[in-house]
């Protein structure tokens, strides 16, 4: 049974995930990392969520990406962009919020023989 939606619930219907910018320095150790859990879960029900690692070295770039279960909670999650985790320490406790759009990436590891 689909029911026929607005073209603005369309849209929200886009991004179920968001994207964090975040201190790595204030994201030490697995309490820290919680705490940003903690904080990602006062907008909704999380499904996943992941750090960004640089492929070569490794190491956390200062980005993370959660995953909700309702469109809605994005909404929530994203009325404040720039917001501070309560249980991290200052000045390392301000994060960016922002939905993940997935745009199409051209491929590079191809090579076009003319």
């Amino acid at each position: 049974m689909n029911a026929i939606r607005s073209s603005a619930q369309r849209g929200v219907d886009l991004a179920k995930t968001i994207t964090i910018k975040h201190n790595i320095e204030g994201i030490a150790n697995m309490n820290d990392s919680l705490a940003l859990i903690d904080h990602l879960k006062k907008f909704g029900t999380l499904v996943t969520f992941n750090f960004r690692k640089d492929p070569l070295t490794k190491e956390r770039t200062g980005l993370a990406f959660a995953s909700y279960l309702h469109y809605d909670d994005v909404n929530n999650a994203i009325k404040k962009r720039s917001q501070i985790v309560d249980k991290l320490k200052a000045p390392y406790n301000s994060i960016e919020i922002e939905p993940f759009n997935q745009k199409s990436r051209p491929q590079t590891n191809q090579i076009k023989l003319i």
